[in-house]
C-alpha cells in the first residue's frame, strides 16, 4: 500500500510493526486488561496525529473524566487543553446510551462536529461498554455487533481512521494465569 494510503500513528515502533501505518479509514482495536496502556496508546495516536501530521482528532470517553485524561497526558508533555483551544482536538465525555443514539441519528451532531473541525482520527475508549451498559435495550435494537458495524460505517463515511480500546479480564486474572503456567 502506498504511503498516501496509510495513516502514520507517530508512536515509536508501531508504524514499523504496522508496515508503515494504519490503512486510512480503518479501525485498530487495542485489547487488554486494566492498566495495560490501551488509553495511553489511543491518546498518543491522537496527540501525534495532531502535532506531527496536522490531523485533528476526537477522543470519546465513557468512564474517564476529561480533566483526569488531560492531567495524565500532561505528565508526558502533551498539552491537550491547548490543542482543544486551537480546535484541533475535542474530548467528548458521554454515556454509551447517548453515543448509541448519536450514531443512529441521521443528523448526528458528533459526526457533523468531526466534519466541521476537519477531524481525521478518532479514539473511542472502551467500546466494550457499548455492549454491557446498553444491556437489553441494545439487544432489542439489533445488538452490539450491529452497533459496532454502524459505528465503523459512520467513521468510514467521515474518512476517520480509528482506534478503539476494549478491556478484557483484569490484571488479577492475568497474574493468576501467569502464575499457573
Amino acid at each position: 500500500m502506498s504511503e498516501r494510503g496509510l495513516t502514520k500513528t507517530g508512536i515509536k515502533g508501531l508504524d514499523s510493526i504496522l508496515l508503515g501505518g494504519i490503512p486510512r479509514n480503518n479501525v485498530i482495536l487495542l485489547q487488554g486488561v486494566t492498566g495495560s496502556g490501551k488509553t495511553l496508546m489511543g491518546l498518543e495516536f491522537i496527540y501525534r496525529g495532531i502535532t506531527e501530521f496536522n490531523e485533528p482528532g476526537l477522543i470519546i470517553v465513557f468512564e474517564t473524566n476529561p480533566d483526569k485524561l488531560t492531567r495524565d497526558a500532561a505528565g508526558f508533555g502533551w498539552n491537550l487543553d491547548e490543542l482543544q483551544q486551537q480546535k484541533k482536538l475535542q474530548i467528548i465525555f458521554t454515556s454509551p446510551e447517548v453515543f448509541d443514539q448519536e450514531l443512529r441519528s441521521p443528523d448526528s451532531l458528533l459526526l457533523e462536529f468531526a466534519s466541521e473541525m476537519g477531524a481525521q482520527r478518532i479514539f473511542v475508549d472502551n467500546v466494550g461498554l457499548l455492549n454491557s451498559d446498553l444491556g437489553a435495550s441494545n439487544s432489542a435494537r439489533g445488538g452490539y455487533r450491529e452497533l459496532l458495524q454502524q459505528l465503523i460505517e459512520s467513521l468510514n463515511r467521515e474518512n476517520l481512521t480509528a482506534m478503539f480500546s476494549l478491556e478484557v479480564g483484569n490484571s488479577a486474572d492475568s497474574i493468576a494465569i501467569a502464575e499457573m503456567t
